[in-house]
């Protein structure tokens, strides 16, 4: 057993480095939060209320929020062919 979660966090620390290494969109989600566990905490939320196509629509969504002031307008998530 503890060699399985061994290896899980293991798969998981890798997959972070992954992502900081080749995904553009989520290093600059990386740089406007103040931590991983908070945009990880962010993408829990979202994923939780609405259903996205993929792992691009997730972080357009996220950060089209950034590109707009506080309230200045109600941000819809993209259109899934689910519901």
């Amino acid at each position: 057993m503890s060699s399985l979660l061994a290896t899980l966090i293991l798969l998981a620390y890798l997959l972070h480095m992954l992502l900081d290494l080749m995904d553009d969109k989520f290093c600059l989600l990386r740089q406007k939060l103040p931590s991983r566990k908070r945009l990880f905490d962010d993408m829990k939320a979202l994923t939780t209320y609405f259903c996205f196509e993929n792992w691009e629509h997730l972080l357009d969504f996220m950060l089209e929020g950034w590109s707009h002031p506080p309230n200045s307008r109600i941000v819809r998530p993209p259109k899934s062919g689910i519901g």
